[in-house]
C-alpha cells in the first residue's frame, strides 16, 4: 500500500513556473483534458500527483515516470493505467480539499 499528500499550492506552483513543460511531463492527455475541464483544476491535478506518488510507493517501482502512470475514472470510479493498459491489481482512491490532495493505492496480493 502506498499513500501521498500534495499541497495543491505546490502544483499549482509548478506549474505557474514550468507550465506546460511541467504538466506534459507529468500528466497524461486524458489525464489534462479531465482536470481542465473543471473550475479550478488544480486539486484535480494534484490528487492525480499524490496517485502516482503512492502507486511508486505501493509498487516499489521508482523507475516508472509520471508520464506513463495515468489516473483515469471509469463510471466515477477511478482507476490506474500503466503505458495505456488497465491495472486490475492497483486500487487507488483520490480526495482533496481546495488546499490539499491525498491518494492511497493498494496492490491487490495473490489469494492464500
Amino acid at each position: 500500500m502506498g499513500i501521498d499528500l500534495v499541497e495543491v499550492k505546490r502544483i499549482r506552483e509548478l506549474t505557474e513556473k514550468f507550465g506546460e513543460r511541467f504538466l506534459k511531463r507529468v500528466f497524461s492527455e486524458s489525464e489534462l483534458s479531465y482536470c481542465f475541464s473543471h473550475k479550478d483544476p488544480f486539486p484535480h491535478l494534484a490528487a492525480r500527483f499524490a496517485a502516482k506518488e503512492a502507486l511508486v510507493k505501493a509498487t516499489g517501482s521508482p523507475e516508472l515516470a509520471f508520464r506513463e502512470i495515468s489516473v483515469e475514472s471509469e463510471g466515477g470510479v477511478p482507476l490506474i493505467k500503466i503505458q495505456g493498459e488497465r491495472r486490475e491489481d492497483l486500487l487507488v482512491s483520490l480526495s482533496h480539499t481546495g488546499d490539499h490532495a491525498v491518494a492511497v493505492v493498494l496492490k491487490k496480493g495473490e489469494g492464500k
